[in-house]
């Protein structure tokens, strides 16, 4: 995931959500692992910033994993 990476190129590259399936991504602008935080949100999926969270802690938090229920049931 380092940034100008030859992975991060590739994965950036053309179509963000290829194909019919619904996309969706939580992130925290406290995430010390992905970085920069500019980085998660796709063109095409449904973008949801959820506060300033540790990576780990996203994990555990409840109103984030109640938005990926919410997500996934729709």
């Amino acid at each position: 995931m380092t940034p100008g990476s030859y992975v991060v190129k590739n994965l950036a590259g053309g179509d963000e959500t290829p194909g019919a399936v619904k996309y969706a991504t939580f992130w925290s602008n406290c995430d010390e692992v992905v970085n920069p935080d500019a980085s998660v949100p796709l063109t095409g999926a449904v973008n949801t910033p959820v506060g300033c969270l540790k990576h780990n802690d996203l994990l555990g938090d409840d109103a984030t994993s109640a938005g990926v229920r919410a997500f996934l049931a729709s």
